[in-house]
């Protein structure tokens, strides 16, 4: 029996060294949902600490801002600097950096704006202005900061908001957390595929959000299909403590 040769190439080693290329757009995004996502699972130990229910802070918060808003002097505005300080002493330092960056860039906003009044000789209304940016950003940013997203949606009903409006945004929020899922795992699929230089990263960037936005249509169309099934009428019942009762769960078993 005469007997087979392998060809040379079969015994050559492959040597692959592929070009490199930055994927930074990539790395950013995936941080960015990471970090999205770890707000989202923060809410629960948010709404443990929080003793004040969440429609008492939307009224104080909506007084705070017509009061400060329609403040004359500055003395007033520094009285509800103190208070704001007042409040934000017990916050983790993370939880501050973040509630001055938006504030503070709220602020520079409106410096950059109404930089050319100065030179106009109103240097009262810039200051004012300015301060009243920075105030009204810092309490919109405490509450936030200091009220699960839930128990926010619930203490709208305070406003005589129609149901259906609230049961929009608390699935808006479910989606935001499970579309950030999927969007997390097909950046993972892209980063780890990756091999090399690609010029055309814009397809793959389209690709992952294409895909979300069918996934999103799809959800979409089984709560609706859920909710025609278990009868909904538009009623959207909340209980006292800010907690469901579990209506929002079985809309969403479909998924």
């Amino acid at each position: 029996m005469e007997a087979k040769t392998l060809p040379d190439w079969v015994y050559k080693k492959e040597e692959y060294s592929p070009s490199s290329d930055r994927d930074f757009f990539i790395s950013r995004s995936i941080l960015r949902i990471l970090q999205i996502l770890l707000q989202v699972r923060e809410q629960p130990q948010v709404q443990q600490r929080t003793k004040v229910q969440a429609g008492g802070k939307l009224v104080l918060l909506f007084l705070v801002i017509l009061l400060t808003t329609n403040a004359r002097t500055g003395a007033f505005l520094l009285l509800v600097f103190a208070g704001e300080l007042v409040l934000l002493c017990p916050l983790p330092s993370a939880r501050l950096l973040r509630i001055f960056r938006l504030a503070g860039a709220a602020a520079f906003f409106s410096f950059c704006v109404l930089l050319p009044s100065l030179f106009w000789g109103n240097q009262q209304g810039f200051l004012l202005l300015t301060g009243k940016s920075f105030l009204t950003v810092t309490a919109v940013a405490l509450v936030a900061e200091t009220s699960s997203w839930n128990a926010l949606t619930a203490g709208l009903r305070f406003f005589r908001l129609p149901q259906l409006f609230i049961l929009t945004l608390d699935l808006a929020l479910k989606y935001i957390v499970l579309l950030g899922e999927i969007s997390l795992q097909m950046l993972y699929a892209l980063k780890l595929r990756s091999i090399g230089r690609n010029r055309q990263k814009s397809r793959a960037v389209s690709g992952v959000l294409g895909n979300t936005f069918l996934k999103s249509k799809e959800w979409s169309e089984e709560t609706w299909q859920a909710m025609c099934c278990r009868g909904f009428t538009g009623e959207y019942q909340t209980s006292g403590s800010a907690l469901y009762q579990g209506q929002i769960t079985c809309l969403l078993c479909a998924l």
